[in-house]
């Protein structure tokens, strides 16, 4: 526990680890049980619990590099551990049928969350840095996230109209924008290091079109408009082509670090390829959410955090080929789940949900042993 308390990333990946096993844990159990699945409680429990304590992790490590600012997480414990209740007490209370404690967990973590936006913030206002879009950009995410989770809490107390807002406002409001925000940033910096040679290229254009598109989505998924959501998600599939071209996706093969990225990057012209044709009424079922939260975000998360776990903690950014084979079969099994949802297969649904806890659980027992040791460089952090 001393290690985990050492440096923000180590607890927040180490929570997030754990989340993420036993989130993909008990949606395995509801699996094998059609009939009452929770579905509703999974589309808001598995967004806005396998990545936020991950997104705490990246931001409170990278962060005050961004900005220039020096600062003491004193709070990171406390933060850390109140979302993860939050998130558990919601899962067993569901489970239960317990539901005023259900709502007692997302309470727990909007408290958490608001604590960590307020904080995020207050080291903008600090920071003398000349630039800080990125920065700003993952503060009004993070503010989307508290509204998700306000929403889920909304949702869980009887307010059905409010899931909608609380699905949107999470995929599109929240998580998206981060993820896009951070792919902006360290993505052709990262490229930048390995493929020579290399031009960088992150126009502040191209990301203020992609946070403006999300916000988009946002609304026109809450009002149910179709056609400035088909033409909002066929403008982002475009823009994702053309940038995963320029930023060098058949460039990268040869470093499997840097190519994780870059494929985890390419799903997003199929993801809203198949939104848009969603909503141009082609019959598609869940396809494009998990298109997103399972070939983009899960994939890139597995890329990302085993990258900055590496970097953190002293070793060789080297990608093992127990590492390598359990990242594509993550891309397979997302793949499987998109399949189901085209074609209507139900056993594909199993196939896929088993193959995802096995991976991810091959990939968080590579994970826990760095979080809780020292550096292997015997640096501090």
């Amino acid at each position: 526990m001393k290690r985990l308390a050492s440096a923000p990333h180590r607890l927040y990946f180490f929570l997030g680890a754990v989340a993420v096993f036993v989130l993909f844990f008990w949606w395995w159990l509801q699996v094998q049980h059609p009939q009452t699945m929770a579905i509703p409680l999974h589309a808001l429990l598995m967004p806005l619990g396998v990545f936020p304590l991950f997104i705490l992790g990246f931001t409170f490590t990278a962060g005050p590099k961004w900005l220039a600012v020096t600062t003491v997480d004193d709070y990171f414990l406390l933060h850390g551990a109140t979302y993860f209740c939050g998130l558990i007490l919601a899962m067993l209370a569901a489970s239960l049928d317990l539901y005023p404690l259900r709502s007692s967990g997302f309470a727990l973590m909007l408290c958490a969350w608001l604590a960590v936006t307020w904080r995020w913030g207050s080291l903008i206002r600090r920071s003398t840095a000349p630039d800080k879009k990125h920065a700003v950009a993952i503060f009004l995410a993070m503010c989307g996230g508290a509204c998700a989770i306000a929403a889920s809490l909304a949702w869980s107390g009887g307010w059905n109209d409010a899931w909608i807002i609380a699905r949107q406002c999470a995929f599109f409001g929240f998580l998206l924008p981060v993820f896009l925000t951070v792919c902006h940033r360290m993505l052709p910096f990262f490229s930048s290091n390995v493929i020579k040679p290399y031009a960088i290229w992150r126009p502040y254009w191209l990301l203020g079109l992609w946070l403006g598109g999300c916000l988009i989505l946002v609304v026109a998924g809450i009002m149910q408009w179709r056609l400035l959501e088909a033409v909002t998600a066929t403008a982002l599939s475009l823009s994702f082509i053309y940038t995963s071209w320029r930023w060098g996706v058949m460039r990268c093969m040869a470093n499997r670090l840097l190519a994780m990225l870059h494929f985890s990057f390419a799903w997003l012209a199929i993801v809203f390829a198949l939104q848009a044709a969603a909503a141009f009424g082609v019959a598609v079922g869940s396809a494009p959410i998990h298109a997103l939260g399972l070939g983009f975000m899960g994939t890139m998360l597995v890329g990302f955090v085993s990258r900055v776990s590496f970097g953190h903690s002293g070793r060789p950014l080297q990608v093992s080929n127990l590492l390598w084979g359990i990242y594509l079969g993550l891309h397979l099994a997302a793949l499987l789940r998109i399949a189901a949802s085209l074609f209507s297969l139900p056993l594909l649904i199993t196939l896929s949900a088993t193959a995802w806890l096995l991976l991810l659980a091959a990939w968080i027992g590579m994970m826990l042993p760095i979080y809780l040791r020292a550096r292997a460089d015997g640096q501090s952090g």
